[in-house]
């Protein structure tokens, strides 16, 4: 049963899920905007038009998962000096510094540098610490979900929905002052009254219930282990059966990113703005409600055909769906049915990946590493989440640009034959 506490502490993490999703959405139409493109665009050699060179257009959204990467390796040794509520404070923080960075349009390597900064709003592992292992599956659907909430923006006025980030940082910040700090922590520093009370928060019960008892005991029995065993190394990640988990997670993390759904939110404006579709703004906030609204349904779909069963289908959907946009392109190229194709292609693609890929991959990234050594075997999950992220980020510009790959809607044949 959920508290108005527990509420609040959940709000906190979605609130950063939105922040994660809500950089997608809010690039992709900034990379769009007219007055974006006059302050950071280039003059074409043939046209004279002002427009974003791939190499710009790879920085400005790569550097972002760069700083995520970068994230995802320094997050652990703070947490022990000032814990998971210091760690989020430190981010809203930093974040704020960086949203503010790229407001202010100054010079590209100032942008970049905000859009560093913006990397650490990771923080899905306090809510890991902070759920049930009965609810876990659900709540990390639902940090999804507000990760799809997130792509709502039409960016006309880009300095606006830059800044509008500010107002989510805010919300975890001030959020921050109301959350527990981790049981697990508190536990190993022998405070087990804080441990009890941390508890009896996140349960919503009673400090000295039967489920508060059980979940201390659960607690103890780990620290126990692992002061009997010795603190899991790095090492066994790679290790027995701990290995395949490794293996499973990291697989997951490329295949989810290599659908080429990060392709749609990062470059779909300015994508069809380039194959001449009218009303391009409108197009991509179409595909970022498809997503949000094909999303809902995902955990009932994956509970109910199974994780392997789902991500089956949503794969040969997405890959008929990219498939058939490009075979349409290279039969009648920059015809009615075209243009068409690609925008039902990409509604198609995106209505396919949400309810399974969109929420399975995630789930299989975590659910099969083991208790001992999940911190060390999420961090590498992450590092190969980010790594794919910004190669397919920083790649991707230079294969559709006409200066440069000009594969153009071809680009649907490249996502269709990955994995």
């Amino acid at each position: 049963m959920l508290s108005l506490r527990k509420i609040l502490v959940y709000s906190i993490i979605f609130s950063s899920a939105t922040i994660i999703g809500y950089d997608s959405g809010y690039l992709n139409g900034v990379l769009g905007s007219e007055d974006f493109i006059r302050i950071y665009g280039v003059k074409h050699g043939v046209t004279g038009e002002l427009y974003l060179t791939p190499y710009t257009r790879s920085m400005f959204s790569a550097l972002f998962v760069v700083g995520a990467l970068i994230g995802c390796q320094l997050v652990a040794p703070p947490t022990s000096l000032i814990g998971r509520r210091g760690n989020l404070l430190a981010a809203s923080i930093t974040y704020a510094v960086g949203v503010a960075l790229q407001t202010a349009g100054l010079a590209p390597a100032v942008f970049i540098v905000g859009r560093f900064l913006l990397g650490i709003a990771l923080v899905p592992a306090y809510l890991m610490e902070c759920s049930t292992p009965t609810n876990r599956g659900q709540l990390m659907a639902f940090y999804t979900q507000f990760l799809t909430t997130g792509n709502y923006t039409e960016s006309r006025s880009w300095r606006i929905t830059i800044a509008f980030q500010l107002v989510l940082a805010l919300i975890v910040f001030v959020g921050v002052f109301f959350c527990p700090e981790s049981p697990l922590l508190l536990a190993k520093k022998s405070q087990k009254s804080e441990t009890r009370r941390a508890l009896a928060i996140l349960r919503n019960a009673d400090i000295n219930s039967l489920e508060v008892d059980e979940a201390m005991v659960e607690v103890e029995n780990y620290i126990a282990d692992q002061s009997a065993n010795g603190s899991a190394k790095f090492i066994e990640c790679f290790r027995g059966t701990d290995l395949r988990r490794t293996l499973i997670g990291v697989a997951m993390s490329f295949f989810t990113i290599s659908t080429g759904i990060t392709f749609w939110f990062g470059y779909g404006t300015t994508f069809f703005a380039a194959a001449a579709v009218d009303d391009s703004y409108l197009i991509s906030l179409v595909l970022a409600i498809n997503n949000c609204v094909f999303m809902a349904p995902s955990m009932y779909l994956i509970e109910r055909l199974g994780r392997r069963t789902s991500l089956i289908i949503g794969g040969v959907l997405m890959g008929l769906a990219q498939l058939l946009t490009g075979v349409i392109h290279s039969a009648a190229p920059d015809s009615k049915a075209d243009k068409m194709m690609l925008i039902v292609g990409a509604v198609f693609f995106i209505a396919s990946y949400a309810p399974t890929w969109g929420i399975g991959g995630w789930l299989l990234m975590a659910e099969p590493l083991s208790d001992r050594a999940r911190n060390y075997q999420s961090s590498i999950v992450l590092t190969a989440y980010c790594i794919i992220t910004w190669l397919v980020g920083f790649v991707t510009p230079y294969m559709i640009d006409e200066t440069a790959g000009n594969l153009g809607v071809k680009v649907s044949y490249i996502w269709f034959g990955m994995p």
